[in-house]
């Protein structure tokens, strides 16, 4: 049996750039990769349309989430998106600050 300290809990990645939830998942000990692990198609160019397993899921360290990504819509004309970016949750979730990199 898999104690709870080797559990980690989904994060909702939709919504975020790829590149985003691929080094917070990290972070948090779980890897993202795409529907088709062997394509040539990297996983770092796009906005995160599905993931599975759901956020809230319990997975054990470093499982694997699948996502799909899409393509970034141009500046403005999807504004705001939806579902809306959980950096500020992630960011508490692995003790980033909020708007890391901000003055």
């Amino acid at each position: 049996m898999v104690n709870s300290a080797e559990r980690v809990e989904v994060p909702d990645f939709r919504g975020m750039q790829s590149l985003n939830p691929w080094l917070a998942g990290h972070e948090i000990g779980l890897l993202l990769c795409g529907p088709d692990p062997d394509s040539p198609d990297p996983l770092l160019d796009g906005i995160v349309r599905r993931q599975r397993p759901d956020p809230g899921a319990q997975l054990r360290k470093w499982d694997v989430v699948t996502v799909w990504v899409g393509d970034v819509p141009p500046g403005g004309a999807c504004e705001p998106r939806r579902p809306l970016s959980p950096v500020p949750k992630l960011a508490a979730a692995i003790d980033w600050p909020a708007h890391h990199g901000d003055a």
